[in-house]
């Protein structure tokens, strides 16, 4: 009896050590991280905003987290390939990814997607952007008012292209034509670069954009109006909507997510990390130079703010049958 009670007590004592030892590894992977490069996954096409961010954040990565960031391009469907494969990798910190928002609550409320906004572990906002309705600049359309008047008079006619459907540009086209009763065609683009390329090219007759799509390039481009409370300083001589009289508002922010369940000291790190990269003075200079309105909120702010966005979008999807 008691040689069994001393078997019982070693191999409890074994058990024991074998627990300790497997929490002592995994702290301590944890702990190691980062062990390898990380991806970063840019959900939009080579040259648009998106990687312009990416590629800014790319110089200082090492530097502050501790390995390399690689780009890869996963563009499509207004995001929502990119926002899977963020959403659909492991969550050991290895996979990263830029998210744009309205899009990733959008997209899960108008068609059925392998994510929705609960499907990412936030690292931080670190865009702004606000929405414009650009033409080329030798359109004979001169403003805004020239623009709501054709679209007026040949209602479906105008074509306007957007990135993507379900997206920031789509909702601000909603909200355009719900304030002001045109109708116009719209035409979706895979991107940011593919979008602008279109207008330049005389595909489209105009485009939503962001003021981040067109601030390094203003010279070709007539900027009609910004769906934002304020001019921006970029490009004070464009006109809010509501200055014109239309009550119409939409920005497009830009942020880093990760797939959700990372491990807590991991999320921390990159947090910790990115906030420093964001408020360095070159990182600063840098979002100026590629055109982007930088705004940062941290991974908790952003998160919060993306939850209270999709109550205000969904009234306006319902209301255009694109949700139940």
């Amino acid at each position: 009896m008691g040689s069994s009670k001393k078997i019982m007590s070693l191999l409890l004592l074994m058990l024991l050590l074998v627990a300790s030892a497997c929490s002592t590894d995994s702290a301590s992977g944890e702990e190691d991280y980062p062990k390898k490069d990380v991806e970063f996954i840019v959900p939009f096409s080579a040259g648009g905003t998106s990687d312009l961010n990416a590629r800014l954040i790319e110089q200082y990565f090492q530097e502050y987290v501790g390995t390399r960031s690689i780009i890869t391009y996963k563009p499509g469907a207004g995001g929502e390939i990119g926002f899977t494969d963020i959403a659909k990798s492991k969550p050991d910190g290895y996979t990263i990814g830029a998210i744009n928002t309205p899009h990733i609550v959008l997209q899960p409320m108008g068609r059925e997607t392998q994510f929705d906004e609960n499907s990412f572990d936030y690292i931080a906002q670190l865009v702004s952007d606000p929405i414009i309705l650009a033409v080329k600049n030798d359109s004979d359309i001169q403003d805004l008012e020239h623009f709501l008047q054709i679209a007026e008079e040949k209602p479906g006619t105008m074509t306007v292209g957007i990135v993507g459907t379900l997206t920031g540009g789509h909702l601000g086209l909603l909200k355009m034509v719900d304030e002001t009763g045109i109708q116009v065609t719209e035409v979706p683009f895979p991107g940011s670069a593919d979008n602008t390329a279109a207008l330049l090219g005389g595909h489209v007759q105009a485009i939503i954009g962001n003021v981040g799509d067109v601030a390094q390039d203003l010279d070709q481009y007539n900027i009609l109006g910004i769906m934002a409370e304020e001019r921006h300083e970029w490009i004070p001589d464009v006109p809010t909507f509501q200055e014109k009289g239309h009550d119409v508002f939409q920005t497009i922010r830009r942020g880093l997510a990760a797939p959700t369940g990372l491990p807590e000291p991991v999320l921390a790190q990159l947090q910790e990390s990115i906030a420093e990269i964001v408020a360095k003075d070159e990182y600063l200079e840098g979002m100026v130079n590629i055109g982007l309105p930088e705004q940062y909120l941290s991974g908790e702010e952003f998160r919060e703010s993306i939850m209270q966005e999709k109550i205000e979008a969904e009234e306006l999807l319902k209301k255009y049958d694109l949700i139940d």
